[in-house]
């Protein structure tokens, strides 16, 4: 698929069940690639479309990609594995939610236009993924250097 063609009717992949997958540069993702240290790398994503028993159409959406993120312990680069693994209710524009669905916490209902973006959407769902403080699992804060330890009096 070429990159030009990721705007699409997400209720018409819903209603035939089809899949759409593809990847995009970080550097494609303005939002994203000033989020990030080094916007380098790709995302990979898909998209599969069903329709339930009860005729609502969902999406299941999966991205995944190593992001190059700063620890805000010692402030050096990390590279942080993003998995992202929705499935989304499609909603017409102005459509309520379905009462048995608001306290369903694992579908989240999307009001879709008839074309959605789905580079937007996928940005969208990796800027909410993002960590609030990356950290590395093990690393010390910076230290100054040529600076003596002055002792704290508290």
């Amino acid at each position: 698929m070429s990159q030009e063609s990721f705007v699409i009717d997400l209720r018409a992949l819903a209603r035939d069940g089809r899949l759409v997958q593809g990847e995009v540069p970080v550097t494609r993702l303005g939002r994203l690639a000033g989020s990030v240290l080094e916007p380098s790398g790709t995302v990979v994503f898909s998209f599969q479309g069903e329709r339930d028993d009860e005729g609502k159409l969902h999406v299941d959406l999966q991205i995944q990609g190593d992001l190059v993120l700063q620890c805000q312990r010692c402030l050096e680069a990390m590279v942080w594995s993003c998995n992202v693994q929705n499935r989304l209710l499609l909603l017409r524009s102005g459509e309520e939610l379905p009462e048995n669905e608001l306290e369903n916490d694992a579908v989240d209902a999307l009001e879709v236009e008839p074309l959605t973006d789905l580079l937007a959407l996928v940005e969208d769902e990796v800027l909410l993924a993002l960590p609030l403080v990356p950290r590395h699992d093990d690393c010390e804060p910076p230290v100054k250097a040529g600076v003596d330890e002055e002792t704290s009096p508290f």
